[in-house]
């Protein structure tokens, strides 16, 4: 029997405090890059012009903070962002108040997330140097996005990009936790959570973590088999992958856990679905019934995908005058070839026996959100880059993971060499985030005038189309109320609004925004379906169209959640 002398407690109780001391740091250090990092990422926001896509969710999140968490009689779009972005919204709205300040706070937080999570999964568990260089690698690719394209992707509205915060989140427990039931069934609910907000999780996380524990747990059963063909354990007591009896047992069950978990997730996010709108909550509009693309149009599709990736990842060369912009993107070209030469990598060793569990499913995640942009309706042209934005984080992670463990890093004067190189290259690219920071923020215009003049002259009530009226609502602080209707009929829009702005017994609309520059309503149209108004402005581009009697009592389609005729044609 051997005993532990004092020496030796003392200094595994110096190693611990270190350990301790280490973890407090790194928590500090992701404290303060995150925060300096989202800083900068407001900054770039502001060059994104703010729009009712942003204020929708906005004022969602208002109807939560004041009384509705349900969000009852509210009509959403086809994604929701119910437990995603809507939380953060109101965190933000909640110090902030209401203002077009949220839609810029939360895309920036968001991609803080984003940036840090990623970097976070590409180190994986390597510590060091090692897992040093996979997180700036990671970090790197995503630290500075286009600037032309790219903000409005990734730092303005909630529309698919922020759905990365939580599968990310998934790999991370993935990656981290013990292989035990009590992971799948974390994973379980963090998918079914997810895929509530936004069915993409079903495509980037959901399918693709059944795939891989399915191939491997058919990985397991044939090399088995083998092995027990071959006369079955070794002298050692291990099986003939390598691994001891009861080891191979554990990893079985461990994938058939994972396999239950993210197939349970869907009947079970449907479930939750279901039982929020039972209990009143928000109607959340189909997905289009033709979702797959036919023949003629994968090419186009493919076309459209190889320009997304570029503005994914930067390096798509804009118009205009600015000759910086050419040479940024020609230096996020690095970022993009680091990103596909890492999916490669890991493509081509995905059944590698020590291929690990959260690489094979990235891979696969990008492989599935691929193939729904090819052979899917949801990328006809570059306007819908944020349907596929999850492929950069997925892209920068696997870079992180896979290609630092193909450089010769214990090449004394080599590994000097890439370590610098890479560290001169991050900091190239913090250096084009700030200098994104220092562009002048892009005005409203005559957004904000309107929303002040309606202020100023008492009108607090009215309608317009859907890209005038959520957002004047939110410029004016949510002074004065536009519920949007349908551009040429007297029928509510049922798209991110609420039933009860179209109460005539609760409110008064007196005036019509017409915005015929912008391809919005037309005076003359307005008129036909309203008659004459008694009072007719013009604000800006914009034309105040003001009645004598309550415009609600006119339209119809108020009911919710609406006959499935008039959703469908809204």
């Amino acid at each position: 029997m051997t005993r532990t002398s004092d020496a030796d407690v003392s200094v595994a109780r110096g190693t611990r405090r270190k350990s301790a001391a280490g973890k407090i740091l790194w928590g500090a250090g992701l404290l303060i890059a995150g925060a300096g990092l989202a800083v900068l990422y407001f900054r770039q926001s502001l060059l994104a012009p703010f729009n009712s896509d942003g204020a929708a969710i906005a004022l969602q999140a208002s109807a939560m903070l004041h009384g509705n968490p349900l969000l009852r009689g509210w009509w959403a779009a086809d994604v929701s962002f119910y437990t995603t972005e809507l939380p953060e919204y109101m965190a933000v709205e909640a110090v902030r108040g209401l203002s077009p300040v949220v839609v810029h706070l939360s895309g920036a937080l968001t991609y803080s997330l984003i940036v840090l999570l990623a970097a976070l999964v590409a180190r994986g568990r390597h510590t060091g140097r090692a897992g040093l260089a996979r997180a700036v690698l990671a970090g790197g690719i995503l630290l500075a996005p286009g600037i032309v394209l790219g903000t409005p992707v990734f730092l303005e509205n909630p529309d698919h990009a922020g759905t990365a915060v939580p599968i990310l989140l998934l790999f991370l427990i993935l990656d981290r936790w013990p292989e035990r039931w009590f992971t799948a069934a974390a994973a379980c609910l963090l998918l079914a959570w997810t895929q509530v907000a936004d069915q993409l999780a079903l495509v980037a996380a959901a399918i693709p973590l059944a795939v891989v524990a399915a191939v491997r747990l058919g990985l397991r059963w044939l090399r088995g088999r083998k092995a027990r063909a071959r006369g079955g354990q070794t002298g050692d007591g291990q099986t003939g992958d390598g691994q001891t009896g009861d080891g191979r047992a554990g990893q079985l069950r461990y994938d058939a856990f994972l396999l239950a978990a993210a197939v349970v997730s869907m009947p079970l996010a449907r479930g939750a679905a279901a039982v929020l709108r039972d209990l009143g909550g928000f109607y959340l509009r189909p997905l289009p019934q033709q979702l797959l693309a036919t023949a003629s149009q994968v090419p186009g599709n493919v076309r459209v995908l190889g320009q997304a990736l570029l503005v994914l990842f930067g390096a798509n060369v804009p118009g205009g005058r600015n000759p910086y912009l050419g040479a940024l993107a020609y230096f996020h070209v690095i970022g993009l070839a680091l990103a596909l030469a890492g999916f490669a990598v890991a493509a081509a060793t995905f059944f590698a026996r020590r291929r690990d569990r959260v690489t094979q499913v990235v891979v696969v995640a990008v492989l599935a959100t691929i193939a729904a942009a090819i052979f899917g309706t949801e990328l006809p042209d570059l306007s819908h880059t944020h349907e596929i934005a999850v492929l950069a984080p997925f892209g920068a992670v696997l870079a992180g993971r896979v290609l630092p463990g193909l450089m010769p890093l214990r090449w004394r004067g080599a590994g000097r060499a890439l370590a610098a190189a890479l560290g001169v290259w991050a900091m190239c690219a913090l250096a084009a985030l700030c200098w994104a920071a220092t562009w002048s923020p892009l005005t409203q215009g005559d957004d904000q005038a309107l929303a002040t003049w309606l202020v100023r002259h008492g009108l607090t009530e009215g309608l317009a189309g859907y890209w005038q009226a959520d957002s004047t609502t939110v410029l004016s602080g949510g002074k004065v109320l536009v519920a949007p209707i349908k551009d040429s009929a007297r029928a509510v829009s049922p798209w991110e609004s609420s039933a009860d702005w179209y109460d005539p017994a609760t409110h008064r609309a007196t005036f019509i925004i017409a915005a015929p520059a912008q391809g919005g309503l037309s005076v003359g149209t307005e008129r036909a379906l309203f008659g004459d108004p008694a009072g007719e402005y013009h604000v800006g581009q914009y034309v105040v169209m003001v009645y004598p009697y309550n415009l609600l009592t006119r339209l119809s389609g108020r009911s919710f959640p609406g006959p499935a005729s008039e959703l469908a044609n809204g």
